[in-house]
């Protein structure tokens, strides 16, 4: 799936569910499209799993880490969902469960299925017509906006996420300059 269709299925996604502003409730939406978002204790850099059992799903998010951190993993399991994703590497706890684990292999950009869900959950978090709009003002003549860290820590806070995921997504937009 390319770029344009990830980002028009989440824009497709936030238009269903009649959110018009950040910050997204992205829980409430998984929980809206049948998945339990439940907080749990993991060992290791694990930040989340897509949980399917016996036709049943849900989302486990690590239970440590930081609210925003949180809220991207339930936004990259939610894609998995959407996106009818399997894992070639599932992991099998016993003979009809099975686990898709957000961690660090999710964030190597080497696998095309995790590569989707990041961009799919940058998306939702961070709707294109929602950042262009807040940007009106500050885009230049060259298209790209003139922020400094204090706009971009007021952004990340007004969408809750975390300053890097606001500063990637800003880039892969165009609106500023790669890091």
């Amino acid at each position: 799936m390319n770029r344009r269709d990830i980002e028009k299925r989440a824009a497709q996604l936030l238009q269903h569910h009649g959110v018009s502003q950040a910050p997204i409730p992205i829980k409430e939406i998984a929980e809206a499209e049948g998945l339990v978002v439940v907080e749990m204790s993991f060992n290791g850099d694990i930040s989340g799993a897509l949980i399917r059992n016996h036709g049943s799903s849900g989302i486990a998010v690590n239970a440590t880490q930081h609210t925003n951190r949180k809220r991207f993993t339930i936004a990259h399991e939610l894609a998995h969902y959407l996106l009818d994703h399997k894992d070639k590497d599932e992991d099998h706890i016993d003979w009809k469960f099975t686990v898709i684990r957000r961690d660090g292999k999710s964030s190597e950009a080497s696998d095309v299925q995790e590569i989707e869900a990041n961009t799919f959950a940058a998306c939702l978090l961070m709707p294109s017509h929602f950042l262009r709009a807040d940007l009106n003002n500050q885009i230049g003549f060259n298209g790209e906006a003139d922020l400094d860290d204090a706009h971009i820590k007021a952004m990340a806070k007004k969408y809750r996420v975390s300053e890097m995921a606001l500063r990637f997504r800003l880039a892969n937009l165009g609106l500023i300059p790669p890091a």
